[in-house]
């Protein structure tokens, strides 16, 4: 099975991959220099990034399709798979890459490369933190700095890459059936160690679902996140300042960018109404998810676990 591999994960996919016996063709400059290939020709499938480069698309051979999505779903932990029901032919899945998923890709990255620590993470957030990674690794490949040095100093500042105080941000909400959200922008009012708060304002009418509160124009919600955690608070507020409840959004780890916030939702939320009534709402929803593949059991247990921890620590 012949596989063309582009993108910013595609070194990492090609360690795996090599070692599950498939046949990487067409390579690159740095894939012919990291790995020695030099077949050439037509592809079963084709590897490439997403638009919002946490998914990959891997397009091609349905059948061959179906084995790299099967042999990425067996790899690697918390892959969100998008992909036609079961039963049906795939020319193309998309694989999304959590967090913890994406420091795993940095593991098999550096088994062939010097890799920075949160490679992919940086590499995902944008144009301005990939250039910094390429940055920092062509200057111990050159030879110009020392591995260990440079790991640590580019570990000490992705730790604090934190949005500043006062900035507009937005937060990415990517729904386990592909769809992505934007929300907000909200503006930073607290900030600390490796945590936000994010407070933006109300504009429509309507209720809060799962609170079952009128909206308001006028409103305003206030989101706390932290990098790396499983889930994230929004608390909801009238005019004046009255609260109006609060979700917990159970969600895969956060990451936290200087522009924006992107994690994939895992569906089931903690509400708490304004009387302190508290509920574990959406189950169904991450049901369906394991039903048709788009995430493991595993990643199922884990969000309910959670969302049973957060409602247990509820007045």
């Amino acid at each position: 099975m012949k596989l063309e591999v582009r993108g910013i994960y595609s070194t990492a996919l090609i360690v795996l991959l090599l070692d599950k016996g498939f046949e990487i063709i067409n390579p690159t400059r740095s894939q012919i220099e990291r790995f020695g290939l030099n077949s050439r020709g037509d592809a079963d499938v084709n590897i490439t990034d997403s638009n919002d480069r946490h998914y990959i698309e891997i397009k091609g051979d349905p059948e061959v399709v179906e084995s790299v999505t099967e042999v990425l779903r067996n790899s690697l932990e918390d892959l969100i798979i998008l992909r036609p029901m079961k039963g049906e032919k795939a020319s193309m899945a998309k694989v999304g890459f959590p967090t913890e998923t994406k420091l795993k890709l940095d593991e098999l990255r550096s088994r062939v490369a010097y890799t920075v620590p949160w490679h992919h993470y940086c590499r995902a957030g944008g144009e301005t933190l990939s250039s910094m990674v390429s940055f920092a690794e062509d200057l111990v490949e050159k030879g110009l700095m020392d591995p260990d040095e440079m790991s640590k100093m580019f570990d000490e500042q992705v730790r604090k890459m934190i949005p500043r105080l006062r900035a507009k941000i937005k937060i990415i909400h990517s729904k386990l059936n592909g769809k992505r959200i934007r929300i907000g922008p909200g503006t930073v009012i607290w900030r600390r160690d490796e945590s936000v708060k994010i407070q933006r304002r109300i504009l429509g009418c309507g209720v809060y679902d799962g609170l079952e509160v009128e909206k308001n124009p006028g409103d305003y919600a206030l989101t706390e996140a932290k990098k790396l955690e499983w889930w994230m608070k929004t608390s909801y507020y009238n005019i004046s300042g009255i609260p109006k409840g609060s979700y917990y959004n159970i969600c895969t780890p956060i990451a936290l960018y200087p522009d924006h916030i992107h994690y994939f939702d895992l569906e089931v939320d903690v509400v708490v109404k304004p009387n302190g009534e508290a509920k574990i709402i959406d189950v169904e929803e991450l049901e369906r998810a394991v039903e048709e593949e788009r995430i493991k059991e595993d990643l199922m247990k884990k969000a309910l676990k959670i969302a049973d921890e957060l409602l247990s620590k509820q007045p």
